[in-house]
This record gives structure tokens, C-alpha cells and sequence, in this order.
């Protein structure tokens, strides 16, 4: 099922109570679908998407009240919040799912949820609680002599015991994992438990028995034939021989390994056991196969774009340097890793507020559709009530105006929820900017001190360092007087767009208000048929006009679409739509050039909120048969032609109504010229040009 469909179906079924008994197969198959969905995304990996259908989950579980969905729920709802390291909820939700079901199952799922909630009680540091839920998942798959499940749970056991530091249990749990690996026989495995048994060993200086089950773990590798396996022994192997000071046979696995890797198309990883290369070579004294390998390393991550070994590499690199005293390379290779690093950061950041946007698009375009919906169920109601009222029947038409009312109060709800998640949505991209200018002002202020340090070691250049430093103050000074005034310029949009805000506000709140005034109406007159619907079709175009209202401003305010191109589809669907809806021939000519064009927030608004009064005065008042719109840019001025054969009227005659007023107030804020050429009976021609600096 879709996201769309899902959430119609959600929002069908909680606005109204009777409609919930009888669609409950329709609540558990969907409830049922959500929960399978966002269990494969988080086996995929794909955690944002899988929030989307665990939050559906759980809505879905809350409405059925059934043990077996609100424990799958809450069980899928902890892995996500464990998966986005929120491991103390994700810990109250695994208690949850416990709770109301799967501690009376007592069953596998069961063992795997202790599993889960001690490591994520280990993350927490509550070992007292991460052993006792090992502990417990252990009993259980003992009991359904589960010897995967046992050996994994046992393999965490021990490593909990060994951060623990005892030693001894570790290892016994450790080995207890080795057995039943070792009987079930899978190489693979084995190879994992030999490796951890290898790294407790050399964790506790009993370095020739981690070297015996480091060689244990490369034949099981090696017999498993998994390749990716047998490098990560390899490395490992290399870890333990830099131990014991054997640099050049822990240089020489690690070369193996990256050949497997490259091999495999690893890059990544190879990438960044290039860089362990490069240590061991300078550890060796080997300074040109040290440079070599850093900028194998920096080559190979640059063409996977792997932006995070890169920025290791190029810090890495600059310690090199460093270490080496060629303090400009240093320097060189220390500002592009902290460029790499910003760029990390802002990159999950606005990946995160676009993952946002995305899922309130969704989840408005759907509110949109059910709307609809709800508007035609309230007509539909509104006849249903008049029809029982007729027959006598107050009772039925009583549950009918309650039926109204849990639907308009529903849609209001959600309405407010929806500015009020369009709000946080622009909040978080405010912050979102704002700490970005943070951390650009205190990363250039670290460079100028790295750069005094490294000039006042230079004492053979002193006068030439003294200034360098000068200017390079005066540079940092310049910079940090623009960042200034960008930070002012934002915050005077800022207030700008809470200007912005607070009008609409306004025009809303009467508009709503006049729409409840529409609805007492239309109550008041309930036995006249007639009358009530007048009212109601008029109350149904006011919800329209502000629903439009609130789409327009939020649209026009966005600085994603300060170019033309995105405005000018609007326009054009705009206009498509209106003279279609009349059936008026038309043509639509937009320049190519005007695509390249960039308004400001204030100017864009304004010229599109022009341009709809036009095209609405056209529709409505012209009575015309054919129209033409055209949009060009000439010496830096944006014309705007839009003319009609219809009625016309008199360009004289002051008492012409608030359309024209609107559109000279437009004009006027746009710093531009407005032609308007109207002929009674020949139509009307209007011409709006204004500067687009």
C-alpha cells in the first residue's frame, strides 16, 4: 500500500466513531502492512522512510486494542529509536512490548528483544541491566534450543563482562559462543568468535594466544570463502603484530587485506586501511610509501565520494606533515579537512530538513485529498440530517449533526497541526542556517590562531611572519565583518517573514470567522433546504479561498524558489486551470530568458499575487472567449501583457470594485508601471512592468 493510501485510510477511519467497528479487518490488514513495511526498511538501513510507516504503526496498533499488534508495534518502534541512538525511549519501548505481550509468549521474538534492550542498555551504562537482559534472551533460546540466537546473545555476554572488566566470564561466555558456532559449523561465524576471543587476548597482553586465535579465525575465513571475512582478519592480524613491534609483517597484512578489498570493489574500507598503511610505513621510516599511501587514500575515497575517509585522510595527512615540519603542506591539508568536516555536518543537516519537507508535502497533499473528502461527507451529512428531519426523525438527524461535528472538529485539528508542523519545519531551517554562521565564525577563528602558531615557529622569517600575520588579521577582521552583516540581513527576513506571518494570521482568523457565521446560518435555517445550502456552498469557498490563502503566501515566502523557474509553472498551471474551468481560448508565452531570473522574497510575492488578481478578474468579470498572456525581460524590467476580447468597462469610472485597487497596490510595491486599457464591448489590455533589481 502507499503512503497516500495509507493515510486516507488512517484519517477515514479516525474521523468517525461508527465507521471504526465496522472497517476493523480493513484497521488490522493495514496495521499489519505499516508493521512488515518498516521492518524491511529497517533491515535495509533506510531509517527515515521506516519512520514514516512506524508512526502509522502505532497509530493503527493504538486503534485496534489488541495485545499481539501493540507489542510488534511498540517492539518496532524501539529497533528505530535504537537505530537513531535514542536508546533510552528505545529501552521504555522494548519494556512496552514486553509488557503488554511478548513476556506472556515468552517465545524467540521475545529472546531477541532482551537482546536488543541490552545492548541498548549498554550504550545507556546500565551494565547492571545490559547482563540481566542477556541473561534473560539467553534462558529463553535455551529453552527453544535456538542456537543462533544463543550464540549471538552469549557473544554479547561476553563482550559486556569484558568492558566489565572480568575478564574470566567473558571469555567463558566467549567460548560457550565458540562451541555452538563450532558444532553448527558455519565458517563464517566461527571466524567472528575467533576474532573477538583473539582481541581479549591481546586486550589482556596474552599476545600468543590472541596470535592463536587470529590464525584460527584466517582459516576459518579461509574456508568460508568469504573474502570480506578473510581482510578483516588480515587487519586484524596487523593490529596485533604492530603490538609486538613486527611493524613491517603488520604492514605486510595490511597490504593483503587491501588487495582482497580493491578486489571486491570495498573501496570504502580500502581506502581507509590505506591510510593504517601509511602509519606503518612511517613508523618503518619509510616516508615516500607514507606519503604514497595518504594520497592513495585520499585519491580513492575522492572517487567514491566517500567524504568521511577523505576527511580523515586529509587530517591524517596534515599530522604528518606536521610531523615532518612542512608546516605549509600542514596547514594546506588541515584546512581541507576542516572544510570536509563542515561539510559533513551541513550535508546530514540539510538531508535531514529535506527528509522533513518531503514528509510534510506528503503529508499535506494527502490532509488536501481528505479534505475533500470530508467537505463532500459533510454535504452528503447535511442532506442525510434535512431528509430525517422531514420524516420526523430527530433522533437519526441528532447522530447526523453529531457526525458533522466530530468531522469539522476533526478537520480543524489536523489543520492546526498542519501550520503548526510547518512552523517547527521553518524554525529548524532558521536553526539550522544560524548554526552554520556559528560554526563558519568560530572555524575561521581557529584558523587565524593555527596560523599565529605556525608563524611564530618560523623565527628565521620573523619580520615576514610578523607581517603575514597582520594581514591575515585584517582578512579574518574583513571576513568577519561581512559574516556580520549577512547575519543582520537574515534576521531582518527573519522579521520580515514573521510580518508576513502575522497579516495572513489576520486574514485567516476573519476569513475563519466569517465561515462559522456561514455555519450557524445554515443551522439556523435547517428546515429550509434551500437557504441552508446557500450557506453552506459559500462556506465551502471560503475553506477553499484559505486553504489557497495559506498555499500561495507559504509557497511565495520559500527561498528554495527565489528563481523564476519554478514560479513560472505555477503561473502557468494557474492560468491553465481557471481559463480551461470557462472554456476561453488562450495562449501562454514565456520568455526562455525570464527562467534565469532571480526576485527577492517580497517581489515575488507581490508580483504573483498580481498576477492571480488578473487572471481571476479576467475569468470572472470579462466574459471573454479568447486571452493572451505574455511574459518577457527587457533592459532589466519584467513585462507582464495580459489581455481579453471581453465586455470591457470603463477605465474611467473610479467605482470599478477592490480588484483594481489590489492591482495598482501591487504595482506600486513592485516599483513599477501599470497600464490598464479597457473598451466597452472590445475588451481590456493590461501591462505591468517593473524593475527586477
Amino acid at each position: 500500500m502507499k503512503p497516500i493510501q495509507f493515510c486516507m485510510l488512517l484519517f477515514s477511519l479516525s474521523t468517525s466513531a461508527p465507521s471504526l467497528a465496522q472497517s476493523g479487518n480493513q484497521l488490522i490488514y493495514n496495521a499489519e502492512q505499516a508493521i512488515r513495511k518498516a521492518d524491511s526498511l529497517h533491515s535495509l538501513g533506510n531509517f527515515n522512510l521506516m519512520a514514516f510507516y512506524d508512526s502509522f504503526a502505532l497509530n493503527a496498533a493504538s486503534k485496534i486494542n489488541q495485545p499481539e499488534y501493540s507489542g510488534r508495534a511498540y517492539f518496532l518502534h524501539a529497533k528505530y529509536l535504537a537505530s537513531v541512538q535514542n536508546y533510552k525511549e528505545a529501552n521504555r519501548f522494548y519494556q512496552n512490548a514486553l509488557q503488554v505481550y511478548y513476556k506472556q509468549q515468552n517465545n524467540e521474538t521475545t529472546a531477541q528483544i532482551y537482546n536488543d534492550m541490552g545492548f541498548s542498555y549498554g550504550e545507556t551504562g546500565a551494565a547492571d541491566k545490559q547482563v540481566e537482559s542477556y541473561l534473560q534472551a539467553i534462558k529463553i533460546y535455551e529453552r527453544h534450543n535456538d542456537p543462533n540466537g544463543l550464540a549471538q546473545s552469549m557473544s554479547n555476554l561476553s563482550t559486556a563482562y569484558f568492558e566489565l572488566e572480568k575478564d574470566d566470564r567473558a571469555l567463558e561466555y566467549a567460548f560457550y559462543a565458540l562451541r555452538i558456532r563450532e558444532k553448527q559449523g558455519d565458517q563464517r561465524n566461527l571466524s567472528l568468535s575467533y576474532g573477538n576471543i583473539a582481541n581479549m587476548y591481546a586486550q589482556t597482553g596474552a599476545d600468543e594466544l590472541a596470535g592463536k586465535y587470529i590464525g584460527l579465525g584466517m582459516t576459518a575465513a579461509e574456508k568460508s570463502g568469504d573474502k570480506e571475512r578473510m581482510a578483516q582478519m588480515y587487519f586484524t592480524k596487523a593490529l596485533l603484530l604492530n603490538k609486538e613491534n613486527k611493524v613491517q609483517e603488520a604492514l605486510e597484512m595490511e597490504l593483503k587485506a587491501i588487495a582482497i578489498l580493491e578486489s571486491l570493489k570495498n573501496y570504502g574500507l580500502a581506502a581507509n586501511r590505506y591510510i593504517a598503511a601509511a602509519f606503518y610505513s612511517n613508523k618503518l621510516g619509510d616516508t615516500a610509501n607514507a606519503h604514497h599511501y595518504f594520497n592513495k587514500s585520499i585519491a580513492l575515497a575522492s572517487s567514491i565520494e566517500n567524504k568521511t575517509v577523505l576527511r580523515n585522510g586529509h587530517n591524517y595527512l596534515s599530522d604528518f606533515y606536521l610531523e615532518h615540519r612542512h608546516y605549509k603542506e600542514a596547514l594546506e591539508q588541515y584546512k581541507k579537512f576542516i572544510a570536509l568536516r563542515d561539510s559533513i555536518s551541513n550535508s546530514e543537516t540539510n538531508t535531514r530538513i529535506a527528509q522533513l519537507q518531503a514528509a510534510f508535502d506528503l503529508e499535506k497533499k494527502d490532509f488536501e485529498i481528505n479534505k475533500l473528502q470530508v467537505q463532500q461527507k459533510i454535504k452528503q451529512l447535511e442532506i442525510e440530517k434535512q431528509q430525517a428531519l422531514i420524516a420526523g426523525n430527530t433522533a437519526e438527524a441528532e447522530r447526523k449533526q453529531n457526525e458533522i461535528d466530530l468531522l469539522s472538529k476533526t478537520k480543524e485539528l489536523q489543520e492546526e497541526n498542519l501550520l503548526r508542523q510547518h512552523e517547527e519545519l521553518e524554525k529548524q531551517k532558521l536553526v539550522a542556517d544560524n548554526n552554520g554562521q556559528k560554526l563558519l565564525l568560530a572555524e575561521k577563528e581557529k584558523i587565524i590562531r593555527e596560523k599565529q602558531i605556525k608563524g611564530q615557529s618560523l623565527i628565521r622569517n620573523l619580520l615576514l611572519g610578523l607581517t603575514a600575520l597582520l594581514i591575515l588579521l585584517a582578512w579574518a577582521g574583513f571576513n568577519r565583518y561581512k559574516l556580520k552583516k549577512k547575519l543582520e540581513q537574515q534576521a531582518s527576513i527573519i522579521k520580515m517573514r514573521n510580518n508576513i506571518s502575522e497579516n495572513l494570521h489576520d486574514d485567516i482568523g476573519a476569513t475563519l470567522s466569517n465561515i462559522n457565521i456561514l455555519n450557524q446560518l445554515a443551522r439556523n435555517n435547517i428546515a429550509n433546504a434551500t437557504i441552508a445550502d446557500g450557506y453552506l456552498e459559500k462556506s465551502i469557498e471560503d475553506i477553499q479561498q484559505v486553504s489557497e490563502s495559506i498555499s500561495d503566501i507559504v509557497w511565495s515566502i520559500n527561498p528554495q524558489y527565489d528563481d523564476l523557474a519554478q514560479l513560472l509553472v505555477r503561473m502557468k498551471r494557474y492560468a491553465a486551470d481557471m481559463l480551461d474551468g470557462k472554456s476561453i481560448q488562450y495562449h501562454i508565452r514565456f520568455d526562455e530568458q525570464v527562467n534565469k531570473t532571480q526576485l527577492d522574497m517580497d517581489k515575488r510575492r507581490n508580483f504573483y499575487l498580481f498576477y492571480k488578481e488578473a487572471v481571476n478578474n479576467l475569468v470572472k468579470h470579462s466574459g471573454a472567449t479568447q486571452a493572451g498572456i505574455d511574459l518577457f525581460i527587457k533592459n532589466n524590467e519584467l513585462f507582464l501583457h495580459i489581455k481579453d476580447n471581453g465586455a470591457g468597462f470603463d477605465a474611467g469610472n473610479k467605482k470599478q470594485g477592490n480588484g483594481l485597487g489590489n492591482m495598482q497596490k501591487r504595482a506600486a510595491s513592485l516599483s513599477g508601471k501599470l497600464s490598464i486599457k479597457s473598451i466597452e464591448g472590445k475588451g481590456t489590455d493590461v501591462l505591468l512592468q517593473f524593475p527586477v533589481t
